[in-house]
């Protein structure tokens, strides 16, 4: 195992909708490139703060005509979530998106096998660039790391 990569960090709410690139230089070319992702917290767990956001979702995307209905409903779309997400580019291109909500991931691409979403392959030498994309923050704040490490898998 060789780690590339090892980073933590915490988003607020006004990163939702942006990136966070880390960008690696291969020195020669990556069979086996693993990922283990995790943020935290998952959910919003505050009710008040939870019905406020959803209200404030509701008026900038629900004609005021049905507004109503879906507010005396607004409990339906609890709990609110974070979601960040991955996806790669290697000096070809792209080279997928794992956009699941799980908050803890194990990702994996060889030339045999890779995560859905992910294309398998050898990654060449040059430039991989994985970006964190930062699709919603509801919490006040929302660590997350990642460890990326070509060979075995650690054991």
């Amino acid at each position: 195992m060789n780690t590339l990569l090892k980073v933590e960090g915490v988003v607020t709410p006004s990163c939702s909708k942006s990136h966070i690139t880390y960008t690696l230089h291969l020195h020669r070319e990556c069979r086996e490139l693993h990922v283990e992702f995790a943020y935290e917290p998952k959910t919003l767990d505050d009710e008040l703060k939870s019905q406020e956001l959803i209200m404030e979702g509701l008026d900038q995307y629900i004609q005021d005509e049905h507004r109503k209905a879906y507010a005396d409903n607004w409990r339906n779309y609890l709990p609110l979530q974070n979601l960040l997400t991955l996806s790669f580019d290697d000096e070809f291109g792209f080279r997928g998106a794992g956009h699941r909500h799980d908050p803890v991931q194990h990702l994996i691409i060889s030339p045999e096998e890779a995560s859905p979403g992910l294309v398998p392959g050898v990654f060449p030498r040059g430039q991989l660039s994985i970006m964190i994309n930062i699709h919603c923050v509801v919490t006040e704040q929302c660590r997350y790391r990642m460890h990326v490490w070509e060979g075995r898998d650690i054991q």
